[in-house]
């Protein structure tokens, strides 16, 4: 199929922007498998949503969800909201979201479910914040892309217009990296820090104790970057996206390392261009625990531009990449995107 996009939306609600998200996902092949409006609308087979508003079969309404899959028929995700500032985002691999009594109200559940954002039980779900700013008073704009063609990644974001604060960003960035790997994906999922340039990594540091909060679990409001790391589908960790850049040397040795210092970012000495550089994810070696520990894959949505830049009206040949804070995004190559 076609991909599918979200292009310069001030959405007028936070079910709208839910919704947007959603049915971008729709157009490029996935299928709604379930929802419930959070009041007492309910499809156990389909899309039970008729507006993007407040009341029956509205996507405004607190405790609506969607379950949607696929093209392929093989991973999930589960939506919801609480009709405020929070959601609730959780993930499938392979086993879905078949199990549990869901209803209006209720979410499914899947026995390999990761939870991105949020917490609590399908039915009193607890919610973390992912939108930081009101969309319907302070001008937020988001934009999207769900491929059409396998794997099938997507990204969704916001920031305030113009070249304003960043909010709402999921990632769902395909992989290249062992052929082993059941589930060649890494997930993003963040608000106020989105995609932001973080002196030596995009993500938070880490260290090799298992309690030190840099190491950030999944779920609640914490931002940051994750995937499974065993073939087994049962260990979701922290992920530490590498950043590069010719700035600082540190002599070893073995030779040089470059380290990510300052904001100078990578330029190309033939155009004095800045170069974007592929994405490599990680956990880091001496992290515990060490089994879930070593190399994810190389991000095929996502680029690095080596320098945080202001907004989405920054783009990268042709319009195939869009800019949002220190990445580059997979883009339409023809909308000129609101700043």
């Amino acid at each position: 199929m076609a991909d599918g996009y979200v292009r310069n939306l001030f959405p007028g609600s936070y079910g709208a922007a839910m919704s947007a998200m959603v049915e971008m996902l729709v157009s490029a092949g996935w299928t709604y498998k379930a929802s419930g409006d959070g009041l007492s609308g309910y499809s156990a087979t389909g899309k039970i949503f008729t507006n993007t508003g407040s009341g029956a079969l509205g996507w405004n309404n607190a405790k609506a969800w969607a379950r949607v899959q696929n093209p392929a028929g093989t991973k999930e995700w589960l939506f919801q909201h609480d009709a405020a500032a929070s959601v609730r985002f959780r993930y499938s691999p392979a086993a879905k979201f078949t199990t549990g009594s869901p209803s209006a109200t209720v979410t499914p559940n899947a026995t390999d479910a990761a939870t991105l954002r949020g917490g609590g039980t399908d039915a009193a779900p607890t919610y973390g914040t992912w939108f930081t700013t009101n969309v319907t008073t302070a001008g937020v704009v988001f934009q999207g892309l769900a491929r059409g063609a396998a794997p099938y990644g997507f990204w969704f974001a916001g920031q305030v217009s113009p070249s304003g604060a960043k909010q709402a960003c999921l990632i769902y960035d395909p992989v290249t990296g062992a052929p082993e790997d059941p589930d060649p994906y890494a997930i993003q999922c963040a608000h106020t820090n989105a995609c932001l340039y973080n002196a030596s990594n995009l993500a938070r540091e880490m260290t090799n104790n298992s309690t030190d909060p840099r190491i950030t679990a999944n779920g609640g409001s914490a931002e940051g970057v994750w995937a499974f790391m065993d073939p087994a589908l049962t260990s979701f960790v922290y992920m530490q996206p590498a950043g590069w850049i010719c700035e600082t040397q540190v002599q070893l040795g073995s030779g040089t390392m470059l380290i990510v210092a300052g904001s100078r970012g990578v330029v190309n000495p033939f155009n004095a261009k800045h170069e974007s550089l592929p994405l490599p994810y990680l956990r880091m070696a001496n992290v515990l625990p060490v089994a879930s520990c070593g190399f994810k894959g190389w991000g095929t949505i996502t680029r690095w531009t080596t320098i945080a830049r202001g907004s989405f009206s920054d783009t990268l040949d042709s319009k195939n990449w869009i800019c949002y804070g220190a990445l580059w995004l997979a883009w339409d190559a023809t909308t000129v995107p609101t700043p």
